[in-house]
C-alpha cells in the first residue's frame, strides 16, 4: 500500500514573502499475511502488517503582526513645558519570520491473534522540529527585551505500544486495552551563541529552568543539595581539595549542604555550581482501560499514569513571615539528628538554604483512576411496554483515586512546565444519570 499527501498552508501571521509553505508526506504498508509465503502460518495469527511513514507539518501559532511594526499610543513626552502625544513601535519586527516545520519518521507493526481477540501495535518514531518560532532575548539598547525568530532544532524520539484483549469468563464479557509511550526529548540546537536560554524566573529564587543544547526542554536548573549540616564539626570537615578550606565557612548547623560542582571550593551565586536537577516531561505515559458487562450490568475503569517527570515546588516561601507555610515546615531541622533533608527556617533566608536546588524538586510520577463508571440497563421486555427502546442508569466518578509520592496538591501540573505555583488541583467529580432511547 502506498499513499502520498501534499499540503499547501498559508497564514497571515507571516509576511507575503513567507506566507505559504508546502508540507509533503508519504506512507508505505505491507500486509504480510496476504502473501503466499504466509499461507501456512499458524492458525492463531490472523493479521500482520508493517508500516513506514515520513511527513512534515507546520506551526504558525505566534500571534499576529510579529513580522511588521505596530505602533503603541500613550508614549507621551514633555518638551518645553508642553505635553506632546507620542507613539512607539510595540515590538521589534522580524520580516523574515516563516513557518516552523516538524518532520517525523515512523516505523510500526500491527498484529492480530485468535480471531482478532488479541491485538497489538508497536511504533518507533523520530520527530525533529526545526526553524522553531521562539521569543529570543535581544540587547536592551534596542528598547525591547525580546523578539520572535525562527531558531533551533528539537528532537523527540520514542516508542509506543498498544494492546487489547477481549475474552469471556462464563457469562461475563471482559475487555482490556492498554497503551504506553516512551519519549526522549532533546534540544539539538537553539541557534544562539550561548547555547542556552533562561526560561522561568521566580521571586527571590531567580532562574529555575532553562533551554539548553543537549538537554530536555525546560529542564530545572539549580544546585545539588546533599544534606543538612548537623554540627559545626561537620561544617569544618567539608573541605575543598582545591583550596584545603571549608566550602561553606559561613554556614551554621541546620543549613543546607550543597555540592561544589566546579571544584573551586566555593558555592557561588553564578551558574558554575548549578546543573540539571530535574525535568518537567515524563519518560513514560501509560493508559489502561478495563471493561466488563454481565446480564445488563456494565463496568469500566480508565487508569492513567505518568512516570519520570519532576515538579519544582515554587510554593515554599519560608523567607517570609506573614505567609501560611506548607506542612513540610514541621519537618525542619531543629537540632542535631532531627532532619537531614529539611534545613532550618530563617526569615529572609539569608543562608540561602532554599535557593533553587534538588531540595525543591520532587518526583511527580503518578497513577490515577481517571474514570470509573458502573451502569445497569433494564431488560428490553420491561422497557418496551413503556415504549422505551433502551433505559440505562449509571454512576460515573472522575479522579476517584491518585497514587503518587508528590506531597503537593496535584502532581499533574500541566501547562506550567512542571513548576508548581499553586495550580488548582483537578476536581473529583461524581455524576449520576440515565440514558434513555425511544
Amino acid at each position: 500500500m502506498f499513499e502520498a499527501v501534499v499540503r499547501r498552508d498559508g497564514s497571515s501571521n507571516f509576511s507575503r514573502e513567507h506566507q505559504y509553505a508546502t508540507f509533503p508526506s508519504v506512507s508505505l504498508g505491507w500486509v504480510l499475511t496476504r502473501e503466499k509465503f504466509m499461507e501456512n502460518r499458524p492458525s492463531w495469527l490472523d493479521f500482520a502488517k508493517i508500516r513506514l511513514s515520513w511527513g512534515q507539518n507546520g506551526n504558525e501559532r505566534i500571534g499576529s503582526f510579529a513580522y511588521t511594526s505596530m505602533m503603541s499610543q500613550g508614549k507621551n513626552a514633555v518638551i518645553n513645558g508642553k505635553v506632546y502625544t507620542g507613539m512607539l513601535p510595540s515590538g521589534y519586527a522580524n520580516a523574515d519570520l516563516k513557518w516552523e516545520t516538524s518532520e517525523q519518521t515512523d516505523l510500526g507493526i500491527d498484529l492480530r491473534f485468535f480471531n482478532s481477540a488479541l491485538t497489538f501495535s508497536a511504533d518507533y518514531f523520530v520527530k525533529k522540529t526545526k526553524d522553531m518560532l521562539l521569543s529570543m532575548p535581544i540587547p536592551l539598547y534596542t528598547s525591547y527585551g525580546s523578539m520572535t525568530v525562527n531558531s533551533g532544532t528539537v528532537k523527540n524520539e520514542g516508542i509506543e505500544f498498544e494492546a487489547s484483549y477481549r475474552f469471556k469468563v462464563g457469562e461475563v464479557n471482559l475487555g482490556i486495552n492498554g497503551n504506553a509511550s516512551y519519549v526522549k526529548n532533546e534540544i539539538k540546537n537553539l541557534g544562539n551563541q550561548t547555547g542556552y536560554i533562561d526560561k522561568e524566573s521566580l521571586p527571590t529564587l531567580g532562574t529555575v529552568s532553562r533551554n539548553q543544547n543537549g538537554y530536555p526542554i525546560g529542564y530545572f536548573f539549580g544546585y545539588k543539595a546533599i544534606g543538612v549540616f548537623q554540627t559545626q564539626e561537620e561544617i569544618d570537615n567539608y573541605i575543598s581539595p582545591a583550596t584545603g578550606k571549608p566550602i561553606q565557612p559561613n554556614a551554621v548547623p541546620g543549613d543546607t549542604k550543597f555540592e561544589d560542582l566546579n571544584g573551586d571550593g566555593v558555592i557561588s551565586d553564578d551558574n558554575e555550581d548549578r546543573t540539571m536537577i530535574g525535568k518537567p516531561n515524563p519518560d513514560w505515559i501509560v493508559g489502561l482501560t478495563v471493561a466488563a458487562d454481565w446480564n445488563g450490568f456494565d463496568l469500566s475503569a480508565f487508569f492513567q499514569g505518568s512516570f519520570g517527570a519532576d515538579v519544582f515546588d515554587a510554593l515554599r516561601r519560608y523567607e517570609l513571615a506573614a505567609v501560611n507555610y506548607t506542612s513540610d515546615a514541621l519537618e525542619r531541622w531543629t537540632g542535631p539528628g532531627t532532619s537531614n533533608s529539611m534545613p532550618r527556617i530563617v526569615l529572609g533566608d539569608t543562608p540561602k538554604n532554599f535557593r533553587p536546588s534538588t531540595l525543591l524538586v520532587h518526583d511527580a510520577s503518578f497513577l490515577r483512576l481517571r474514570n470509573l463508571q458502573v451502569g445497569y440497563t433494564l431488560p428490553a421486555q420491561l422497557t418496551r411496554k413503556a415504549y422505551i427502546q433502551r433505559l440505562r442508569f449509571y454512576a460515573s466518578f472522575d479522579n476517584l483515586l491518585t497514587i503518587t509520592g508528590y506531597k503537593g496538591m496535584d502532581p499533574e501540573i500541566g501547562s506550567t512546565m512542571g513548576i508548581d505555583k499553586g495550580v488548582y488541583p483537578q476536581a473529583r467529580v461524581y455524576t449520576f444519570g440515565l440514558n434513555l432511547t425511544f
